[in-house]
């Protein structure tokens, strides 16, 4: 559990939103396997300052978050996944930690999608918690330039589509930041979790499956083997990714 928000906890577990065999099912009717993957840490995610579009670099916790999990991404690799490419957003956070997967993928370099960047926390961005609560204690609203998270997944959702056009509609990661991937898996599981509900983990990953109608939501904040396991069983059960 993580501290966050006027003192409330929210959970960093993860979730397996669809069983590997019905994964397996939905990307064999055609849809494609979007992986996202909340960058490494920073030095303000350690004191809750919030970061938005303020370019804050990896610490060196982050680094290492960063090179654990291209080597699970790369053993993943090993057992037969493939991925088309590696997006990301433009913030360096973002980038530095697709160019570690991108590395171990052997991919050139991630390529820079600009709908991956993170919310736009107007006013609230660059304030600790305590700051937040003390200069707008109405909140987000009271702020009044916030990307509202329904914007917010709107936008996720547009790059969900670019980075399909990008890969070639090959499976496809996309390294991106905690309050995009919360909007997104909050609007695509009706708010059950994401925004308010939980928390991404930095190097976490989250899976979608898209390119048929709506997304559908996979599994969201895996962390450690336990997304190695996941994409591996998906091609068990005969995904072709």
């Amino acid at each position: 559990m993580t501290q966050f928000k006027r003192g409330k906890s929210l959970p960093t577990t993860p979730y397996m939103l669809v069983h590997p065999s019905t994964a397996a099912h939905y990307l064999l009717e055609g849809r494609t396997l979007v992986c996202l993957v909340r960058h490494g840490q920073t030095d303000w995610n350690m004191i809750k300052r919030l970061q938005g579009r303020e370019n804050v670099p990896l610490n060196e916790a982050g680094h290492a978050q960063a090179a654990g999990v291209s080597k699970l991404i790369e053993q993943a690799k090993r057992h037969g996944v493939s991925f088309g490419c590696v997006c990301t957003s433009p913030l360096s956070r973002a980038y530095d930690t697709a160019k570690y997967i991108a590395d171990s993928l052997g991919i050139a370099s991630p390529t820079i999608l600009d709908n991956l960047i993170e919310r736009d926390y107007g006013s609230l961005s660059g304030l600790t918690l305590d700051e937040r609560h003390r200069m707008f204690p109405g909140g987000e609203r009271q702020a009044g330039n916030v990307e509202t998270v329904p914007q917010a997944a709107s936008r996720m959702l547009r790059a969900v589509d670019d980075m399909l056009d990008v890969a070639a509609r090959r499976s496809v990661i996309g390294v991106t930041h905690g309050g995009l991937i919360n909007a997104v898996f909050s609007r695509l599981t009706a708010g059950d979790i994401g925004t308010g509900k939980t928390l991404t983990v930095n190097c976490s990953l989250s899976c979608i499956a898209a390119g048929i109608g709506e997304p559908i939501p996979l599994a969201y904040n895996l962390q450690n083997e336990s997304a190695t396991i996941y994409l591996t069983k998906l091609l068990v059960h005969g995904a072709d990714i």
